[in-house]
């Protein structure tokens, strides 16, 4: 029988699981505890991705792109039919499970608390929706899965938005013609005498007349300084003659006219 290459799981990356059908491991309402795993038809969605936490050698926790929750058994149930459900991190056994590698490039996983049964779908169903359980080993395909790498989610999410996006038609740009600069006409050279420009007179300034200075007090007279008179040498006087005092005669008739107007 000829031996297929096995998927490498690494740390930190998320992978697929699918049936033989190709509908892949899938969580219903994956932000809760005890949701639902079923088949699903891969739509690139973050529930229908998982990433392998390495505990052991070949086992794992496996868990949930969009919840960080991992795939659990109902219960901690060990009995074939016990289904599967999502469950955050607990650490406990009922978590784990190991991967075993088949030469068709295959897996199982199995259980490291149910005794090593694998995962398996409710009736061996085939179809979208199918809930999934545990079930001892079989040699239907049931048991059979196949993990691939997810590479290329983020590209196929642009091109889907991208899709989606309303068709726009091209603007057609228009052709710009190169301008083609006018020929410059040579004029011939035509010497005439300039006429003298008459410099333009200046303006004269006006000149403001100065403020009227107030009037300044008078400045007061410098004490001249006092001059000593030097007294003057009389000269001798010349003795005038005497006059003889003159006797003034009065009237009779005056003299009644003044004691009439006393």
């Amino acid at each position: 029988m000829k031996t297929v290459a096995q998927t490498v799981i690494e740390a930190n990356r998320f992978y697929t699981i699918a049936a033989h059908t190709g509908s892949v491991i899938e969580a219903v309402e994956s932000a809760k505890n005890e949701s639902s795993i079923r088949l699903g038809k891969y739509d690139h969605k973050p529930e229908q991705e998982w990433s392998f936490v390495r505990v052991g050698d070949g086992v794992y926790r496996i868990r949930n792109r969009a919840s960080g929750k991992l795939i659990d058994l109902m219960m901690t149930g060990t009995a074939n039919g016990t289904w599967l459900h999502l469950w955050e991190d607990v650490g406990g056994t009922s978590q784990m499970w190991t991967v075993e590698p088949t030469p068709a490039g295959t897996v199982r996983l199995r259980s490291s608390w149910a005794s090593g049964k694998c995962i398996d779908t409710v009736g061996m169903g085939v179809a979208d929706g199918a809930q999934l359980q545990i079930w001892q080993e079989t040699a239907g395909e049931d048991q059979l899965w196949t993990i691939t790498e997810v590479k290329d989610r983020a590209k196929r999410a642009a091109k889907a938005a991208k899709e989606e996006e309303p068709a726009v038609a091209p603007v057609e740009k228009a052709e710009e013609k190169p301008v083609e600069a006018a020929p410059v006409k040579a004029e011939p050279v035509v010497e005439a005498a300039k006429a003298e420009e008459k410099p333009a007179e200046p303006t004269p300034a006006k000149v403001e007349a100065p403020a009227a200075e107030a009037p300044k007090a008078p400045k007061a007279e410098e004490a001249k300084p006092e001059v000593k008179a030097e007294p003057a040498k009389a000269a001798p006087a010349a003795k005038a003659p005497a006059k003889k005092p003159t006797t003034k005669k009065t009237s009779r008739a005056a003299r009644k006219k003044a004691a009439a107007k006393k």
